[in-house]
């Protein structure tokens, strides 16, 4: 079996069930390959002992050759961002005071991926507290992209997105709250979903020892891959809360809402959000893209939500920065090193602001912050109960040359601020909870691949995916990147 890394998750675990190809091989091919590539990529920032993944590996065989029952990801190594906890492995969350905490327990959904067979071989690096869209910290170091070394990852699941397209992982935990699952996927030519808020627990994410769980608004969890199918079989666990029950996760069935029939669709799409200015190459592939479906039996308008993005950015930060604050020491000028971290790292004086005032938010203020997300909820839900899909470009541009956080970017020969360019697409359009998937679209004259996001209602995860596993056939899908070393074995 040639080209094993990059062979899809369902193929493999397919052969392996199948007596195809064992573990142990899977595994050392992976293995091999994060040898080979990873000191020049710089994704997996902690990897497991050797000899304990193939012990594990062992085990996985002996569970076919004897008959047992087997999960849905039996035999497939793992990579897992930083910000989860793995047992016995670094979780930083991108925080440097946590950088060499070695985690005690899982986090639920790497137990869930654990009861499903999956193999965790590492983590994958993150942004500095998980705030970015280039994964780069003073601990860890620089993450690149597989296309171009002198190009960032994304972030702040960089990692994560960078270690499925070098064929390090099949298939990767993320998280994202203004970008993070998207953008990476889009920087990396791969699948990433963010789902509906609150469909997939966060317990054990960024979670700080002997602390609260902070996060539990806006930030989700959600998978990558190489292909939508890959994310459906992630889903499929991640996803199942019937199975794997929490009193405060919906026992929703994740095969509960489908594309009946194939019916035709009612899509909206937009070629910008907010007006934030996308590069004429870029937007060049996606009026193709949307040039190809049309052609479809759908229904199209170019459309948008309507509301105040000024506002909604500063309540969205209230919220995080309040949930942020949780576990942050009590210190009388903490609002005020907070906002001057941002203000100065990422020149934005309305995000600095709102997670500024979430620091030192009133438990009634932040009551209202959270009436103030139920609102603005209810404007997506009614844009996205008229149409099935809203299209949009994931930001401005590429993967972009590594550059110091902050610094506006050029776009179309016009000044773009650092946040702009970015957090329009991002931010206020996840604020709503909704789930949003990104696929790849095609690649720029550069050879950098560009996608496009997906959104549907809340709660249509499954259908969201359907549709665009049926989108991906006008598409090239995942390119293998040309900096990436395999050999024929692997």
């Amino acid at each position: 079996m040639k080209n094993i890394v990059f062979t899809s998750a369902n193929e493999l675990v397919e052969n392996i069930k199948s007596k195809k190809i064992s573990v142990v091989e899977v595994v050392t091919a992976f293995l091999n390959h994060i040898k080979k590539n990873n000191p020049k990529i710089n994704a997996i920032c902690d990897l497991k002992n050797e000899e304990e993944i193939l012990r594990e590996a062992l085990l996985k065989d002996e569970d076919i050759k004897l008959g047992k029952e087997l999960g849905l990801l039996h035999g497939l190594p793992m990579t897992i961002k930083d910000s989860f906890l793995v047992k016995g492995l670094k979780n930083s969350n991108g925080d440097p005071f946590l950088r060499n905490y070695i985690a005690t327990e899982d986090a639920e959904l790497v137990k869930r991926l654990k009861k499903e067979g999956a193999i965790i071989i590492g983590k994958t690096n993150t942004a500095l507290y998980c705030i970015d869209w280039q994964s780069t910290n003073f601990w860890n170091g620089q993450t690149n992209n597989p296309y171009d070394l002198s190009r960032v990852a994304g972030g702040s699941s960089g990692g994560s997105a960078v270690s499925v397209s070098s064929g390090f992982s099949p298939l990767e935990l993320g998280a994202d709250a203004g970008g993070s699952i998207r953008v990476p996927a889009h920087f990396n030519g791969i699948c990433g979903l963010r789902p509906t808020e609150n469909y997939l627990s966060n317990r054990g994410h960024l979670k700080v020892h002997k602390k609260p769980q902070g996060r539990r608004h806006i930030v989700t969890p959600g998978p990558l891959a190489k292909n939508v199918d890959d994310l459906i079989l992630m889903m499929q666990v991640l996803g199942n809360n019937s199975k794997y029950q929490l009193p405060e996760l919906p026992q929703i069935d994740f095969n509960s809402s489908q594309w009946d029939d194939k019916k035709p669709l009612n899509i909206a799409y937009s070629e910008t959000i907010n007006k934030t200015e996308v590069d004429n190459e870029y937007l060049a592939l996606f009026r193709e893209f949307i040039s190809k479906i049309k052609k479809e039996p759908h229904n199209f308008k170019n459309d948008h939500p309507i509301y105040d993005e000024e506002k909604a950015y500063v309540e969205c930060s209230k919220i995080i920065g309040f949930e942020i604050g949780i576990n942050n020491p009590k210190a009388p000028l903490l609002a005020t090193f907070m906002y001057s971290f941002i203000r100065l790292k990422y020149r934005d004086h309305l995000w600095a602001k709102g997670m500024a005032i979430g620091q030192r938010l009133s438990n009634i203020k932040y009551a209202k912050a959270i009436d103030y997300k139920d609102k603005f909820s209810e404007i997506y839900d009614n844009f996205l109960t008229k149409y099935d899909l809203w299209i949009t470009p994931v930001c401005s541009f590429e993967a972009y040359k590594h550059q110091r956080a902050g610094k506006p970017f050029i776009v179309n020969k016009k000044k773009v601020g650092y946040t702009k360019a970015i957090a329009s697409f991002n931010f206020t359009s996840a604020f709503s909870g909704h789930p949003i998937v990104v696929i790849p679209i095609g690649k720029k004259k550069n050879g950098m691949p560009v996608g496009m996001q997906i959104h549907s209602r809340k709660w249509t995860d499954k259908k969201l995916l359907e549709i665009a596993k049926y989108l991906e056939q006008f598409t090239n899908g995942f390119e293998i990147p040309e900096k990436v070393t395999v050999a024929n074995n692997v």
